[in-house]
């Protein structure tokens, strides 16, 4: 036998992404072990960047060595041939994440360093309290057990995710998304924290993982362009944006429609506004009101079991509290209401509610952004807040009488469910304690003063040592323990008046604060207050006042069991001097300890709409990726039937073309010859793509019937996808958009089998058809 010629190989020929291809023109990895390294380093900026939420560093370390075992076992099963083939290291990496979730979140519920069923239950629980946490603190928050655990598992589930994808997949523009996620968790929980080294750090975090890929290869060109890629873009979408000046909105006109307004929780959020020794004035008013009422932000009314809530609503745009707003629902017509007016100047305070006397009638010197909820006439501002307000509030000041109250007809139940609901896993000492201290009362008004002097009685101690939230736990313990401030008091007597059937819901705002003279008062942080509003026929919804201590004051006089049913109306219409006096003589010299209660305590933080909006945000994020990945795939799947060594790809082209037809929904006919289909498809072509088609019939012929396929002859990679490409635009104009659409977005080969090799075509070459004879045949 004589040796045919030899040739040199052919250096190996560039991928479409500018990396050397594998197989013959195998690709060199000079550090197989950068990818990892550039995934740990990315993970770590990453977590970095929520560091804006929290108060200190406890949960870093945990979280950093959560990073880098997950990223160092990876490495080291992928160095195990068998497991680097199958792809399976991601398990590994995920058992060994659950074990060190156990090991870094909850320690103490393994005596004995064993996981066991105990611990990971422990671990679920840790997990509940953090997701509590995220609904009771505020950034800068401290780093509790729970918020620890959340970011341990979390962050360690993205690294795997992200590591599977550059190490296994080799798709670290994937993995950029995710870092997104993280991104998000800060800019939703703690924007107003977040600083220009937070941003460079997820910045930092995105362009390492971008490099990932490069920095494994002999690509320096490519990795010094992707450095300045990524540097010009940092550029243009953080400085060029600074440079721009800012786009004014026409204040005669809504922002949105009635879907987009988000209405915070001020319940829980006035607490990021305050702190224990924060003294420091919010604003101030003047008003001819002798009853000198909270300055109100709005009511609460939907309660979970947890947490109490606005009830959701639709707000108006077009509900101009410039406009005017309407008469409080329920107030009848013989009702007392005397028209009172507060000029109010806001100093330091960054609200979306505008605070203001119940119930407000008129605002004057605001823009026309400040629209109201007709249900609880609360203002809102429709993308603006309070800063530096400063305007006049027109207020019906409703004073029914305690005659009025005492002949109120029981509501409607219908009418009021979400005022009278009580969740099923409320503790049912709620209600048994109202049933035992109402017992006896005639009508709901006295059960409403039962409640409200028992609350104020001796039994009761106005405390910091309470719970910070007013759930129904928390109520129970108030109630054997019997000490809190406002949240737990006013909770407390919401909760029980609806057991008794009466409707109520908590105010929140301001006391009316302290007097400087001539009917003008000064509102400090830690004057912060919560009340419960009850509703009442005829009279709408009552203020009562169960808190005995801090700046809360004394009960109005409608809720005052003393004047019985004596009082006249003229009396309850317009209380005596006397008695304005007692309430800022109250109010000007509460105990120091009791003015630090109210500051850090009467309001839970974070706004209930920042979840909802985390969760829409995250939940839009995955869709997007849902909608991406069968493209993504399709993509990689492309990219290695083109890529490896002439043999490799004089099969894996003619693959790609019947997967491309498929996709298309033109279907492959395997009965075919590779001359027919060359034929066939070289129609519509241009003369360079027609003859690289040629060259892939002949050398796949080549291979099938001669043995061996020349890698000269044999199309590169970059040849045989601009190829793939011409196909696909020759094809594009027979076919629909939508058809279109679904080849990209869905393609049909993802879900068909795609004939292989020697299967695109079953029917031999004319030449090949006879049988040959030799000397070695038998």
């Amino acid at each position: 036998m004589s040796a045919g010629p030899t040739t040199a190989p052919a250096p190996p020929s560039p991928t479409a992404d500018g990396s050397p291809q594998s197989g013959v023109g195998a690709r060199h990895d000079t550090a197989p072990w950068l990818p990892a390294v550039c995934t740990a380093l990315a993970m770590m900026l990453a977590a970095y960047s929520v560091s804006a939420i929290f108060a200190d560093w406890a949960w870093l370390p945990p979280t950093l060595v959560m990073i880098a075992l997950v990223v160092v076992s990876g490495a080291l099963l992928r160095a195990i041939p068998a497991i680097r083939a199958t792809g399976s290291a991601v398990l590994g990496q995920c058992i060994l994440a659950v074990i060190a979730a156990l090991y870094l979140c909850v320690p103490s519920a393994m005596p004995f360093g064993v996981p066991s069923p105990g611990a990971f239950a422990e671990l679920f629980s840790v997990l509940g309290s953090g997701i509590d946490d995220i609904y009771a603190t505020t950034a800068p928050a401290p780093s509790t057990p729970g918020f620890t655990a959340i970011l341990v598992v979390g962050i360690g589930l993205i690294t795997i995710l992200i590591d599977g994808l550059v190490a296994d997949l080799r798709a670290p523009k994937i993995g950029g998304i995710l870092l997104l996620l993280i991104w998000i968790i800060p800019v939703f929980l703690a924007g107003p924290q977040l600083a220009w080294h937070h941003f460079a750090a997820i910045g930092g975090a995105f362009v390492v993982l971008m490099l990932s890929r490069y920095l494994a290869v002999r690509m320096r060109r490519a990795a010094a362009f992707s450095i300045v890629a990524g540097a010009v873009a940092l550029v243009l979408g953080v400085g060029l944006p600074m440079l721009l000046p800012p786009v004014a909105q026409r204040p005669q006109q809504p922002l949105g429609q009635p879907e987009d307004i988000t209405v915070i929780n001020p319940f829980l959020d006035l607490h990021a506004d305050l702190d224990q020794s924060n003294d420091q004035v919010v604003f101030t008013y003047s008003t001819d009101d002798p009853l000198a009422p909270p300055i109100r932000l709005t009511s609460v009314s939907a309660f979970d079991g947890t947490t109490w809530m606005p009830e959701p609503f639709d707000i108006d745009p077009f509900a101009v509290a410039a406009d005017g707003l309407p008469r409080p629902a329920g107030v009848a017509a013989d009702t007392p209401v005397v028209e009172r007016s507060a000029q109010i100047s806001i100093t330091d305070l960054d609200e979306q509610h505008l605070p203001a006397p119940y119930a407000p009638s008129s605002v004057d010197g605001v823009e026309r952004r400040w629209i109201y909820d007709p249900s609880t006439l609360t203002i809102v501002g429709n993308g603006v807040l309070s800063t530096d307000a400063e305007y006049t509030v027109d207020y019906r000041s409703v004073e029914p009488t305690v005659d009025q109250l005492v002949e109120a007809e029981p509501v409607d139940e219908d009418e009021f469910e979400s005022a009278l609901e009580l969740p099923d896993d409320v503790p049912d000492v709620i209600g048994t304690t109202a049933q035992d201290v109402t017992e006896g009362s005639e009508n709901q008004w006295e059960s409403a003063v039962a409640l409200q002097d028992w609350l104020r009685s001796d039994e009761f101690e106005y405390s910091l040592d309470a719970p910070a939230d007013a759930s129904g736990s928390a109520l129970e313990d108030f109630l054997r323990d019997r000490r809190g401030y406002c949240v737990q008091f006013s909770g407390a007597m919401t909760a029980m008046a609806r057991s008794l059937g009466i409707p109520a819901r908590i105010g929140v705002g301001f006391t009316a604060g302290t007097p400087t003279g001539d009917g003008e008062f000064e509102v400090r942080l830690n004057q912060a207050h919560a009340w419960p509003e009850l509703y009442f026929e005829g009279a709408g919804w009552v203020r009562f006042e169960p808190t005995p201590g801090g700046p809360a004051g004394d009960p109005p006089p409608w809720a005052d069991a003393s004047g019985g049913g004596e009082g006249s109306d003229d009396e309850s219409a317009s209380p005596t001097e006397e008695t304005a006096e007692e309430t800022e003589t109250a109010q000007e010299t509460p105990p120091a300890e009791e003015e630090e209660t109210e500051a850090a305590d009467d309001a839970d933080p974070l706004s209930g709409s920042v979840p909802t909006w985390l969760v829409l945000t995250v939940g839009a994020v995955l869709l997007a990726l849902l909608l991406v990945v069968p493209a993504v795939i399709r993509i990689l799947m492309r990219r290695s039937r083109l890529s490896g060594g002439a043999t490799a790809r004089a099969e894996g082209v003619w693959e790609e073309i019947a997967a491309t037809a498929i996709d298309d929904g033109r279907g492959w006919d395997r009965s075919r010859t590779l001359r027919d289909h060359e034929q066939r498809l070289a129609t519509g072509l241009e003369p360079d793509d027609a003859q690289t088609l040629a060259r892939a019939a002949d050398a796949a012929e080549a291979l099938r019937y001669g043995g061996g396929a020349d890698e000269r002859a044999v199309p590169s990679t970059d040849e045989s996808a601009r190829l793939i490409a011409a196909l696909r635009s020759a094809r594009a104009g027979d076919m629909g958009v939508w058809s279109r659409i679904r080849a990209t977005i869905l393609p049909r080969s993802l879900f068909q089998r795609v004939p292989r090799g020697r299967e695109v075509s079953r029917k031999q070459a004319p030449e090949a058809a006879a049988p040959q004879t030799g000397a070695g045949d038998s």
